[in-house]
């Protein structure tokens, strides 16, 4: 069944902000607007996740990155895989995954990669303040995002329900 919405939020919690996505993840996971999603934290992004990943109309993959600036984020639509193989690893990238679901599963959802600017990397569970400040736009952004997709898919299959 294709019709879900996943959100991936990864990185090493036990390293200050590249716990980011965990962070994310838990808030998204409490937020009613996401009702009905999917919302899973992980260490990294593995082979095991591309079957969750081809079930999806929509992933969100959200990340820490040395990218943007400190406490910002940038959201990045992933286009379709070039279907290119490529030697998989017990650790992947957003494309490689997605790439990976379509090799095994022959599905492909729509993508969106966030990436969270850090402050810092040290030891520790805890947020840098301009990672924790982020949160709160970051969950917004993400809801939207999921409602944008919902409505456009809506539309998309109105149009064709009226064709047939």
């Amino acid at each position: 069944m294709i019709d879900s919405v996943l959100v991936i939020g990864y990185g090493n919690s036990l390293r200050t902000d590249d716990g980011l996505g965990w962070h994310a993840a838990e808030r998204l996971a409490a937020d009613p607007r996401l009702a009905g999603t999917t919302v899973i934290a992980r260490h990294q992004l593995t082979p095991e996740l591309a079957l969750d990943v081809s079930r999806a109309a929509l992933v969100v993959f959200v990340d820490a990155s040395h990218g943007p600036a400190a406490g910002t984020f940038t959201i990045e639509w992933l286009q379709a895989p070039a279907g290119i193989a490529t030697g998989w690893s017990h650790i992947l990238s957003p494309s490689s995954l997605v790439d990976l679901a379509r090799e095994l599963y022959g599905q492909v959802p729509d993508v969106a990669v966030i990436r969270v600017g850090v402050e810092s990397l040290g030891f520790g569970d805890q947020l840098s303040a301009a990672a924790e400040a982020s949160l709160p736009g970051l969950i917004d952004a993400v809801a939207e995002l999921i409602a944008d997709h919902a409505e456009t898919h809506a539309t998309r299959t109105v149009a064709v329900d009226r064709r047939a």
